[in-house]
């Protein structure tokens, strides 16, 4: 039986290095022959840093995606780059939006790619909601509103074409296949305090063309099952949007990151 520990939105550099090593102690007892990281896990500057440490005190395989903080003061291009180039030095690392599907167990496989909330949900034209993305991330900070609406669906589409490619060959081989993200792939998915997004917050915090490719795939593949695995909105909740789909959104508070959950396969 293979176990794999899920974590999302661990904000590392909210800690100092003492607590971060004390964490990172507490995850090398954890039970489990693999880990999966969603996202948020510093910023730029510290991406690298940190998932060397993650690696160097764990020493098991880490397969992860990125979230919004993790490009902050830097480019999405640079960054995404600057992870291959680790992973190749670090064979125990996986960048899942640069991976083809990994096989985690028989008939088991895990795709990813970061997702990114592409204002397609709720309404962005009236919404008064300003995130620190649209100021520190070299790709949008230069960009109105208005002029930032066709990147945002930009990179959300990017996301759901990889998905949709990857998926589509994981589940050619695999019963079972777990999706890892850092956004939101529905509203019914993007909890905040027991409640899913309004049209106000939604816009940024889900991405709609990623929810349309797994559900239009699932929905002709009965027989085969589909976990997803985000983050982002820091607030757990779990949907079913087909009976093949689950929807598992993890709980996250700064400066007390912990294991969300950890599947037997």
């Amino acid at each position: 039986m293979t176990r794999v520990a899920w974590l999302t939105d661990i904000h590392l550099d909210i800690l100092d290095e003492q607590r971060r090593e004390e964490v990172l102690a507490d995850w090398s007892t954890c039970e489990a022959d693999a880990f999966l990281i969603g996202g948020d896990i510093g910023e730029a500057a510290t991406l690298t840093q940190f998932l060397s440490r993650i690696d160097e005190v764990l020493q098991r395989p880490i397969y992860f995606v990125l979230g919004n903080h993790d490009y902050y003061r830097d480019s999405i291009r640079r960054v995404r780059e600057e992870m291959a180039a680790l992973c190749e030095k670090r064979p125990r690392l996986h960048y899942l939006t640069h991976d083809a599907p990994h096989q985690l167990a028989p008939g088991i496989a895990l795709i990813g790619h970061d997702g990114w909330a592409d204002a397609r949900i709720g309404d962005y034209e009236g919404s008064a909601v300003m995130l620190h993305d649209y100021e520190l991330i070299d790709e949008l900070k230069q960009l109105g509103k208005l002029e930032r609406w066709p990147r945002l669906k930009q990179l959300g589409d990017e996301a759901a074409a990889h998905i949709d490619q990857t998926l589509t060959a994981a589940l050619a081989t695999s019963s079972h296949v777990y999706l890892l993200t850092h956004i939101p792939p529905t509203r019914s998915s993007c909890w905040y305090n027991g409640e899913v997004s309004d049209d106000e917050w939604a816009p940024h915090f889900t991405c709609k063309a990623v929810g349309d490719v797994i559900l239009r795939i699932m929905r002709e593949q009965r027989e085969r099952r589909l976990t997803v695995l985000c983050g982002h909105t820091h607030s757990p909740g779990e949907t079913r949007p087909l009976p093949n789909v689950q929807i598992l959104t993890g709980h996250a508070e700064y400066g007390q990151p912990e294991v969300q959950q950890i599947f037997s396969l």
